[in-house]
């Protein structure tokens, strides 16, 4: 499993973190040891984050998880700053949601939204507390925490998908396909997040009985590039279609 992306350390910290994540990478009980020495001299919260990285690789999900919380609580109650706090709380969450962890991913989106996130910062955040919601049974609040992220930003990377796949999910099929078009309208043609768009308005379509509609949709999701997972996804779609016949 990969290590969710790391906060920026204080710019002291910068030249020791890289160091000590390279460890991790390469051998996270080493990286793990490692970390540890640098936390037992006062190593401060970059220590506790790079420990919180190497557990985390070295599958020690429950002690990465904690270790997140100590360097995001220690980072918020010293010189670090709020900037610094709410990123690390952002890596736990993110940390959480790889490793199954909803409860923890909201717990630490939570703690990172109390900390004033500016505009773009909070409607990410909103939509990590969506994705843990969703994974909690609670879709209809993950419905609106993935509002609260448009609200924040109506730009948000994804939102406008999200709030698509989720409406579909609940069977409001009206928004869905509002806010499919708005993704639409909102995402450049001929890249991946397109191929992701197309295939879901397929689904959206096909929720309908508008079998047409999902053929066409995912016939244009099929045209992307090889490498997208949205382009293989739509052509295992249009092959469960052509066998429904």
């Amino acid at each position: 499993m990969a290590a969710p992306a790391a906060a920026q350390p204080r710019a002291s910290d910068v030249s020791r973190f890289r160091a000590c994540t390279a460890v991790a990478q390469a051998d996270p009980a080493r990286g793990v040891a490692a970390a540890n020495a640098w936390r037992v001299e006062g190593g401060g919260s970059a220590a506790r984050h790079c420990l919180a990285l190497a557990q985390f690789l070295n599958g020690d999900h429950e002690a990465a998880l904690a270790s997140f919380e100590a360097a995001a609580t220690l980072a918020a109650s010293g010189q670090d700053g709020e900037a610094p706090a709410r990123a690390l709380w952002t890596a736990g969450a993110n940390a959480a949601l790889m490793a199954a962890r909803p409860e923890a991913a909201l717990r630490f989106a939570e703690a990172a939204l109390a900390l004033a996130p500016p505009a773009g910062e909070a409607a990410a955040l909103e939509l990590l507390r969506a994705e843990a919601l969703v994974d909690l049974d609670r879709s209809r609040e993950g419905l609106a925490a993935i509002e609260a992220a448009l609200a924040h930003d109506m730009a948000v990377p994804n939102g406008w998908l999200l709030k698509a796949t989720l409406a579909r999910r609940l069977g409001d099929f009206e928004m869905a396909e509002s806010a499919i078009l708005e993704a639409a309208r909102r995402t450049p043609v001929e890249t991946p997040e397109a191929g992701d768009v197309q295939l879901e308005a397929g689904m959206i379509a096909l929720a309908q009985g508008k079998r047409d509609l999902a053929r066409a949709a995912w016939t244009s999701a099929a045209s992307g590039d090889e490498e997208w997972a949205s382009t293989k996804a739509a052509r295992e779609a249009l092959a469960r279609l052509a066998a429904e016949k």
